[in-house]
């Protein structure tokens, strides 16, 4: 089993929560709340618009899950997509899936020197 953001999240604040999400029956849980799907549908409609303001190509992976996901991030990677939107990354036991992922400029560490000409 990987771990999450979410579940560190929810260890902090709930440590029951990350063993009923984990162990309990799944029908048993209480239907969410009138307020709890109006956040959540806030919090999508700002995803959205953040993402339809970023203004440059970017890789769309939020259709994807579970590991067919993480398979197009690493293939969007590959390709050196600068922009990926909605992927998934494991290392180990970790999980993540980020709203966005940049790809980023490496810089040189003082022990790799300067680069030769």
């Amino acid at each position: 089993m990987a771990i999450s953001a979410s579940m560190l999240y929810d260890l902090v604040h709930c440590p029951h929560r990350v063993s009923m999400d984990l162990f309990a029956d799944p029908v048993a849980r209480d239907e969410p709340s009138p307020f709890v799907q109006l956040l959540w549908e806030r919090g999508a409609a700002h995803e959205n618009e953040v993402v339809g303001r970023i203004g440059e190509a970017f890789a769309d992976l939020s259709a994807y899950r579970g590991a067919e996901k993480e398979q197009q991030t690493l293939a969007a990677m590959d390709r050196r997509e600068v922009l990926v939107y909605g992927g998934r990354i494991s290392y180990g036991d970790l999980l993540g899936e980020p709203d966005l992922l940049r790809r980023a400029k490496r810089k040189r560490s003082p022990e790799q020197g300067t680069k030769k000409r």
